[in-house]
């Protein structure tokens, strides 16, 4: 079994790897911003402050503020 490349990329020696590797998980993350990440990435939109999620939309002309539910009136 072969380690993913993503992983051996991390360091050219095994020790300094598994070093990167577990440094990577050292800090805690809060609940509530684990939960805001999931929601996020599930519903393809942007994490971060307002002037952050309108550059992207501008940089990439894809919506990544959710909209209002339902359909449009008038649709």
């Amino acid at each position: 079994m072969h380690p993913h490349p993503v992983y051996s990329k991390l360091s050219v020696n095994l020790l300094d790897t598994k070093h990167a590797y577990c440094a990577l998980f050292k800090h805690h993350i809060d609940g509530d911003l684990i939960a805001d990440i999931r929601l996020r990435l599930n519903k393809d939109l942007a994490l971060g402050n307002e002037r952050f999620k309108s550059e992207i939309e501008k940089l990439s002309g894809r919506r990544v503020i959710a909209g209002k539910r339902g359909r449009r009136l008038g649709w």
